[in-house]
């Protein structure tokens, strides 16, 4: 997976800038949070797999996340589009028995990428094509008391949205530090736009 990630990103950069010897590699030292730093707009969804009434309202999974998201500054899209930022909210879980219940909760960030696919001489436009790419937000399992259960997901929910906001920070300023083309090549685009 690593080398696909490489690959886009080299696709994607290298052509608009080129680095001295002593600089920073993209390639070795980007990550996968050079890949989400300047993502600001997310389409949001959710699974609802929790039965036995231990998740009676599971839009507002869906709700807190988006809640914490605008409160950082991102935009959340009403619909998904053809090739959107899409985070996707999973709950399984039931009751093991009549007043306690285990859920499991899932968050992922997964984006579209433009990838080398090895060995395609023979396809027509080119070995390049779209790959998914995934971002782990959190992985959790909740077990305790059904009356409870709604506020401990929301709150967890709100723990993956708070921790992916940090972890989109710290991805920026990681690649303002060691990837200043990056940011003069997207006010370059943006000027362009406009």
């Amino acid at each position: 997976m690593r080398k696909y990630i490489f690959a886009l990103v080299v696709l994607i950069l290298a052509p608009t800038w080129a680095a001295a010897e002593n600089e920073a590699s993209l390639l070795l030292e980007g990550s996968l949070g050079s890949l989400i730093a300047h993502r600001d707009n997310f389409f949001i969804e959710y699974s609802d797999q929790v039965s036995d009434g231990c998740l009676p309202q599971p839009s507002k999974m869906k709700d807190k996340m988006e809640l914490v998201l605008r409160q950082n500054g991102f935009s959340i899209a009403a619909e998904e589009a053809f090739i959107a930022n899409k985070i996707s909210i999973t709950a399984l879980g039931f009751a093991t028995n009549s007043s306690s219940c285990a859920v499991h909760i899932n968050a992922n960030l997964v984006f579209w990428g433009s990838v080398v696919v090895p060995y395609a001489q023979t396809v027509p436009d080119g070995p390049n094509t779209l790959a998914p790419i995934t971002f782990s937000m959190g992985s959790y399992i909740l077990a305790g008391s059904k009356s409870s259960m709604q506020e401990r997901i929301e709150a967890q929910i709100k723990e993956f949205a708070e921790g992916f906001y940090l972890s989109i920070s710290r991805a920026k300023d990681d690649v303002k530090k060691k990837f200043p083309q990056i940011l003069e090549y997207q006010t370059q685009q943006k000027a362009q736009k406009k």
